[in-house]
C-alpha cells in the first residue's frame, strides 16, 4: 500500500537545536529525517509520527515507549537516543543516532541468503543489544531483519559494519515507568511482524517474555541463511498456522551445504515450547557462533541425559517388584539351606553307618569273646565233674546209678575204646 507523502519538514527547528534538512524514510506510523544540531554540526536522525495518527493514544503510548525504551539500552548495538517531545505545533517527534547503512532485509534482498558465519556475527551483536534490553525488563517483541540495522563502521569486527537494533515503538517494558504500565495492549490485538513473531505472542497462550525475542532471532537467522522466511502465508491466518501447528522446517532440506548442526540450533531456537528454546539470546548466539563444537557437546548431553533417564526408568519397575526380589532372594536362601542341609544329613548318616559298622564290629568282637569264655569255663567244669566221678562217692551220699557220657571225640578215653 502506497503511504501518504509525509509533511514538508526541510529547515524546521526541532527542540530548538534541531535543523531537519532530508527525508530518509517513511513507514506506517511516520517518517523519518536527517537533520543537524545547530551549534555542534553533527548528523542526527529525526523521526515525526505521521500527522493523521497524532491523535491516537495508541500511537502515541508506542512512540513514548520506544523513546523510553531506546533511551534506557547505554549500548553501542543499539539506536541511541538524544531527545524527544512534542513540538510547539503538536507533533511528537524522537532524536535519535544517525546511521548509514542498511537494514539487514536491505541486504539479504539485494544479496539473497547469507553465508552462516556473517549470520553469526550479526545474530552476536544483536544479541548483545537484546540481553542488554532484558535486562532493563525490556522485550523487543518486534525483532525483524528490517529492525536489524547494519551500520557502516570500518573498526567494527572486521565486518565493516556494526549491528543495531532500532524501532521498539512495540516494546514490552516488563516493570512499570512511574506507576504506569507501558506493557498493556488492547485483548485480541496481534502486535508484532507475523513471519516472526513466537507462538505466544499469536495466541496469548503464555506471556510475552525474553524467550519470544529468542524465538524471532531464530526465525531472523533463519531467513538470513536459507534465502526465506521460515513461516510463509498471504494471509495471516496461514502464517498462524504454519507458526502454531505445522512440522518445523529443516534448514539443511532447503539449503543442504548448511551443517546439519544448524537444524539443532534452529530447532531449540523456535521450538514452541519456551523451557525447550535456549534460555536466553545470549546463549543462542553463542551456541551460533561456535557450531560445532556446541553441537557436540548437546550430543554429549543428550547422551547422557538419555542414560540417565534409561536407569531412572527402571527404578520404579524395581520398587514395584522388590516384593518379588525379596521373595527370590528368600528362595534361594531356602534353597540354599536345604540343600546344606541335604550335605549334613548325607555326612550324618555316612558317619552314622560306619558308627553302626564300626560298633557291629566291637560287638561281634565282645560276643566272641564271651563266648569264648564261656566255652573256657564250661570245659573246666566238665574237667571238674570227670575229676568227681573218678574219686568215688562221698561217704554218707546216696550213691546214684552212673550215667555213662560218651566221651568227646579225640579225647583219651576215644583213643583207648578205639585200641580195643
Amino acid at each position: 500500500m502506497t503511504q501518504p507523502p509525509p509533511p514538508a519538514y526541510e529547515g524546521k527547528i526541532v527542540a530548538g537545536r534541531y535543523r531537519v534538512e532530508r527525508l530518509l524514510g517513511q513507514g506506517g506510523m511516520g517518517s523519518v529525517w536527517a537533520g543537524r544540531h545547530t551549534t555542534l554540526g553533527h548528523l542526527v536522525a529525526i523521526k515525526f509520527i505521521h500527522p493523521r495518527l497524532a491523535t491516537s493514544r495508541e500511537v502515541l503510548r508506542r512512540f513514548d515507549i520506544e523513546a523510553k525504551a531506546a533511551a534506557r539500552l547505554k549500548t553501542r548495538h543499539a539506536v541511541a537516543v538524544y531527545d524527544h517531545g512534542v513540538t510547539p505545533d503538536g507533533e511528537p517527534y524522537i532524536v535519535m543516532e544517525y546511521l548509514e547503512g542498511e537494514s539487514l532485509e536491505q541486504r539479504l534482498a539485494r544479496e539473497g541468503r547469507l553465508p552462516l558465519p556473517i549470520v553469526a556475527a550479526i545474530a552476536t551483536q544483536a544479541a548483545r543489544a537484546l540481553s542488554l534490553a532484558h535486562q532493563q525488563g525490556i522485550v523487543h517483541r518486534d525483532l525483524k531483519p528490517d529492525n536489524i540495522f547494519l551500520a557502516r563502521d570500518a573498526d567494527s569486527e572486521g565486518l565493516g559494519f556494526c549491528v543495531k537494533l532500532v524501532d521498539f515503538g512495540i516494546a514490552k517494558i516488563l516493570e512499570n515507568d512511574g506507576g504506569m504500565a507501558l506493557a498493556q495492549t488492547e485483548t485480541g490485538m496481534v502486535v508484532g511482524t507475523p513471519y516472526y513473531m513466537s507462538p505466544e505472542a499469536f495466541t496469548g497462550s503464555a506471556p510475552v517474555t525474553p524467550a519470544s525475542d529468542v524465538w524471532s532471532l531464530g526465525a531472523c537467522v533463519f531467513a538470513a541463511v536459507c534465502g526465506r522466511v521460515p513461516f510463509d502465508g498471504d494471509a495471516i491466518g496461514e502464517v498462524v498456522l504454519k507458526v502454531c501447528a505445522e512440522p518445523m522446517p529443516v534448514p539443511t532440506q532447503l539449503v543442504p551445504e548448511l551443517p546439519r548442526a544448524f537444524d539443532t540450533w534452529f530447532e531449540l531456537a523456535c521450538a514452541r515450547a519456551i523451557p525447550e528454546r535456549f534460555p536466553s539470546v545470549q546463549v543462542a548466539a553463542e551456541a551460533l557462533s561456535g557450531l560445532e563444537s556446541w553441537h557436540q557437546q548437546q550430543r554429549e548431553l543428550t547422551t547422557y541425559e538419555l542414560r540417565r533417564r534409561h536407569a531412572a526408568s527402571y527404578r520404579p519397575e524395581m520398587e514395584e517388584f522388590a516384593p518379588q526380589r525379596r521373595g527370590l532372594v528368600l528362595g534361594g536362601a531356602l534353597a540354599g539351606a536345604s540343600v546344606m542341609l541335604a550335605v549334613l544329613g548325607y555326612y550324618v548318616m555316612t558317619r552314622t553307618r560306619a558308627a553302626d559298622q564300626a560298633a557291629a564290629a566291637v560287638a561281634a568282637s565282645a560276643r566272641a569273646v564271651i563266648e569264648a569264655e564261656n566255652e573256657r569255663k564250661l570245659r573246666e567244669a566238665e574237667r571238674h565233674w570227670q575229676s568227681t566221678q573218678d574219686a568215688g562217692p562221698v561217704p554218707g551220699q546216696k550213691s546214684e546209678p552212673r550215667r555213662m557220657t560218651p566221651p568227646a571225640k579225640g579225647s583219651p578215653a576215644s583213643s583207648k575204646g578205639g585200641g580195643r
